[in-house]
């Protein structure tokens, strides 16, 4: 077994053998696991004693994946990783907009799923900023985790945190898709152009006055993106 590292993963699945199986593996890595079939018990354990990392299979019985996420950010802010079988886009992203960090489509490795979980727990212990951070009228709020525009407020994921202040803190400047991969997902991630897709639409929701046809967070085809302090001319959101 290796060292214990005293942090604590929340398994929420129905199939009695998988939980076991993902119990067994994350506890011989040295994570102290609970196991939960059904979103009742999750709930429950949640409010007894917050957990470092959240392990959701999105179909459950009684109260869904989609459902059990929405509520876990009501009352939680950390990292939840979702085990899936389904692959839709819509769903991915839809799973993501309640407030999940990363997802994983079934079958997957264990050693892709380790360093995953890695990942998010680094970035989850690293969040919040000694200070508030500014790009023009863009601002972020530490104590909060909100991102302020103009007189609107918009509470972020934690991964939805950690890419906007990469942008704010480069203000005007192009940070690169293999940058910005490796520095919020991890250097694993760095061919996943796919996240940045979907962080980036869900950021100019916030922060574009037409998010279709952004003019502050703006594509460098084949590089990554820039964050301009300003509005800085057109173009269409793929």
């Amino acid at each position: 077994m290796h060292g214990k590292n005293e942090k604590a993963i929340l398994v929420i699945e129905d199939e009695d053998k998988y939980r076991r199986l993902l119990t067994a593996n994350l506890e011989f890595e040295g994570y102290m696991v609970k196991g939960k079939a059904n979103g009742i018990e999750a709930l429950q354990a949640v409010y007894e004693e917050e957990p470092d990392l959240i392990l959701l299979d999105l179909r459950l019985p009684e109260i869904d994946g989609f459902e059990l996420c929405r509520r876990f950010r009501k009352v939680t802010s950390v990292p939840i990783l979702v085990l899936t079988a389904l692959n839709t886009e819509a769903d991915l992203i839809h799973i993501l907009d309640l407030g999940a960090d990363d997802y994983m489509t079934k079958p997957f490795s264990l050693q892709e799923l380790l360093a995953r979980i890695r990942a998010l727990i680094r970035r989850s212990a690293s969040q919040f900023t000694p200070e508030d951070l500014c790009c023009g009228n863009i601002r972020l709020l530490k104590d909060v985790r909100e991102v302020e525009v103009g007189e609107q407020r918009y509470h972020l994921t934690p991964t939805e945190w950690n890419l906007l202040r990469e942008f704010v803190t480069h203000c005007g400047k192009v940070l690169t898709h293999e940058y910005l991969l490796a520095k919020i997902w991890g250097v694993e991630y760095q061919n996943e152009h796919e996240y940045l897709r979907v962080y980036t639409r869900k950021l100019r929701s916030y922060i574009e006055p037409a998010p279709k046809r952004p003019v502050y967070l703006v594509t460098q085809a084949g590089i990554g993106y820039i964050l301009y302090p300003t509005p800085h001319g057109t173009e269409l959101r793929i």
